[in-house]
This record gives C-alpha cells, structure tokens and sequence, in this order.
C-alpha cells in the first residue's frame, strides 16, 4: 500500500500540515487530564471528516447524553444535528453497566457502524469502560474484540480517549497506531495548551510538539512561516484590505488586535518585547509590516530606526513587495541608521537630538501630518547606554504634545532598558516562539495568549491572531 493509501487525513484544522494523517482503519490513542481537550478533539475529528471528507462518522460516549454533546458542539460552532439529518454522523449513549453487557454494547457500536457505512469512530472513554470490569483481563478482551471487530472487518478509524497521561504500560498504548496526548498548562500565567505526537506508526514526526486551542473546536498551530507575497501588490490591492482606524486613534494594521486591545490612541507609545527564540525580522514580517504599510498607504509619514538584525535594505524591500511605491517611500518614509547620525568618536547627546529632531520636523512639515516612529531601542541603547534615557524623556514629552505614534522594539539584548521603558508604555505586546509556533499577548492590557498565523488566502501583511483557549 502507498504511503497515501495507508494515511487518512484527520481534517482536523492544522494537525494535516505536520503529520500524514491517521493509518487508515487504524487505532488512535488519545490521552490527557481533564479538561485538556480530548472530548472536542473527538468531535472535530468526526465533524471536520464529514464537513470536509463526507465521510460518516459515529461518536460513542459513556459520559454525556446527547442532549449534552449537541449543546457543547453548537457552543463551539460545529453543527452536528444538521449532519444527522443527513446521514453522515450519528452519537450513540453507551450503557454505564458494561459488565453485564459487554458483548451487547460493542454490539451497538458495530451496528450503529455498518448502519451509517462509518469510516471515523471516537469511543469516549476507554478509561471509563476499564472501570466498571474487576479484572482487566476482561477488559482487555473487550478492546481486543472491539479491535478486531471494527478496526478490522469495518475498515472504521478510530479514536479511543483515556484520562490521564500515557504510562506506557498499558494495553492500548501498545496496539495502538497512533498516540496523542494533550496537556494544559499555563505560560506567564496565560492558558497555554500542548498537544504531544508521542507515537505514529508509519510515519516520521519532524515536530512531536505542538501548541494547539479549542476556540471553535480543536485547531492545532503548526510552526510559523513567514509568508512574503509571491507578486508584488498594486497600491489599490493593499488599500482595499486596509483595516479602519478606531475613533480618535490608529488601528494596528491587524483587526483582530485592534478587537482585543481598541487600537492606537493619538500620542501613544507602544512597547513591543521580543523574545529570545525570535529575530527582529519575525516581528516586522509579522506584526509592525502591517502597521507601517497601513501608516503610510493613508498618507501618514513613518520614521524607521531599524532594530538590531534589521536592515534598511530589508525595511525597504519589505514596503516594495507589500505595494508601498517609490514615490510614497521617498516622501512619507525615513530609515535612520542611528550610527550615521553623528560621528563615531563623538559622545554629544545633544548633537543626536538635534540630528534626530531635524528629521521628525522635515517629514512632519512635508506629510502635513505626525509620524510614525518605530525605534530599535537596542540600538539607541547600544550607542549612547543609559545616556538614552533623558532623550527618550524628550522624545516622550514632544509626542504627547504633538501627536502620531511611536513603537519601540526592544530586543534581549538590553534587558535593563525594558523595566526603564515599560512604565512609559500605553501599551505593552511581547512576541515570543513556543514548539514552532509564534505567539503574542499583551501585558498592558492584559490579554490572552494569541498564535500569529499569517493568512494563506491573503495577499496583503495582514495576519490572523488566532485566541489560546
């Protein structure tokens, strides 16, 4: 059989783009504590398999009616009772009394498959079924028949849910195809959930972790590309996807922050933190392109002075392929390389502020409108050290007077300048890569955990930030 021929996609939205599937007519494992996730893994299997596949899919459960498992499915988007009207999933309350009825509740399960021709089947919860048996032996014997049964002579691809983490000595793990566990745990005491690819027969697991969410039912987050456009925009593509400003303020350039946060007030500053895991290039491809693209294709001047790992030759090249023509980066756009402010040998703060407050007032004065200012602040900091602070003071006071925005990138470089600058902040965003994936949230305001996930559908920088639930 081929590699294509053994696999099955699961549907389940992003878990496809790192594994091949599930082995077709095999059995899944799925593991977890309460409340990590297994019981909407199960339905997105079922649901995304029958949305996007049409194949038929039946959910048994020992735990919850089916009253119950419609309510928690419409909470999450998923309707499942207009695909039982039409034939193509079905949920079966299993009897808590096993022991006495075995034979008869694999029985139900079997009919209820070949009834509906099922190709997916989640079993919910092996664990459950365990208990109600004095021996294990037994049950033991009903997961073999159940294997050899359905796996076997229906050719039905199953998932079986067990509480708690795997142990490696169980039984199931070891007739398992596949074996997935699931973790909930908390990263800066934000909710943060794992999924783990702890066994796949047939297949090479490059990324065996993965940050996954239940928004919408189970969504895994694979690691972040950067997605540059592969044709150059036209000026009237970008501007059409252009989000709107919020009253009295700025949008961010992404709509879903400016949802969470309300956008950019006029004479904000915003403190944007980058981790160590991630280069400053990741934050302007995924964050500030769509900020600075939006500043300028509404008229706005932006000055750029680019963090460390920042190029001008890339800043400018990022502006080209998002639409940004050459006339518009000529009038409304400065990059400053902050070292050519001023002599190398001269230490005269004052020289840098004059220099620096010379081109804020000439693009100010050309644009007709405040800018935008965007500061490495490892740079500032790695040329003038705590000298920088007093003309951050300045540049602080003058923007409140004067209006626009100003965002600093702060790098891990300088550690001590982030507790200098975070007091002066209006709003506070750190970026940092868990298990491939890039996420951002805010420290003021608070705000969940969001997985950055640019838009494969789009053509502009505009990302989706996807909630951590």
């Amino acid at each position: 059989m081929s590699r294509r021929g053994f696999f099955v996609k699961t549907h389940i939205p992003g878990l496809d783009e790192v594994i091949p599937g599930f082995p077709r007519g095999g059995l899944v494992l799925v593991s977890g504590p309460p409340g990590s996730g297994k019981t909407i893994l199960g339905m997105s299997y079922i649901y995304y398999g029958a949305v996007n596949a049409q194949e038929p899919g039946l959910y048994a459960s020992m735990f919850e009616s089916k009253e119950r498992f419609l309510k928690l499915a419409n909470g999450l988007g998923m309707d499942f009772e207009n695909l039982m009207k039409k034939g193509l999933v079905d949920y079966l309350q299993l009897p808590m009394a096993l022991e006495t009825g075995a034979t008869s509740a694999v029985d139900m399960i079997v009919d209820q498959v070949e009834n509906l021709g099922a190709k997916r089947l989640v079993i919910d919860s092996i664990t459950a079924i365990k208990e109600v048996f004095k021996d294990p032996s037994e049950a033991r014997s009903l997961l073999q028949n159940i294997i050899s049964r359905i796996l076997e002579q229906l050719k039905c691809t199953t998932i079986i849910i067990k509480e708690g983490e795997t142990t490696g000595r169980d039984f199931e793990e070891y007739v398992a195809d596949a074996v997935i566990g699931l973790e909930r745990t908390l990263f800066e005491n934000r909710r943060l959930r794992i999924l783990k690819i702890q066994k796949l027969r047939g297949a090479e697991v490059r990324t065996p972790r993965l940050c996954f969410t239940i928004h919408k039912g189970v969504r895994v987050l694979p690691p972040t590309e950067l997605m540059m456009p592969r044709e150059l925009l036209s000026p009237e593509q970008v501007k059409q996807a252009l989000p709107p400003d919020p009253p009295k303020g700025y949008t961010t350039g992404i709509p879903d922050l400016d949802r969470e946060i309300g956008g950019l007030q006029d004479g904000s500053i915003t403190l944007l933190e980058l981790s160590p895991k991630l280069t400053a290039r990741t934050a302007y491809n995924l964050i500030l392109a769509s900020l600075v693209v939006n500043y300028v294709e509404k008229g706005r001047p932006c000055l750029i002075v680019p963090p460390g790992g920042v190029s001008s030759k890339d800043l400018n090249e990022m502006l080209w392929r998002y639409g940004v023509s050459e006339k518009e980066r000529r009038h409304l756009v400065r990059i400053v390389e902050i070292e050519k402010l001023k002599p190398p040998a001269v230490k005269d703060r004052t020289f840098l502020i004059e220099q620096f407050t010379n081109l804020l007032k000439s693009l100010e004065k050309e644009a007709g409108k405040p800018p935008l200012k965007l500061i490495g602040m490892d740079r500032a900091a790695d040329f003038m050290g705590e000298e920088v602070i007093p003309v951050i003071y300045r540049a602080v006071d003058e923007l409140r007077e004067r209006g626009g925005l100003a965002v600093w990138i702060v790098t891990p470089t300088y550690q001590w300048i982030v507790n200098r600058l975070a007091p002066l902040a209006d709003v506070h965003l750190k970026i940092t890569r868990m298990h491939g994936c890039v996420l951002l949230y805010g420290v003021k305001p608070r705000t969940p955990l969001y997985a950055i996930q640019p838009d494969p559908t789009s053509k502009t920088p505009i990302p989706n930030l996807i909630p951590i639930v």
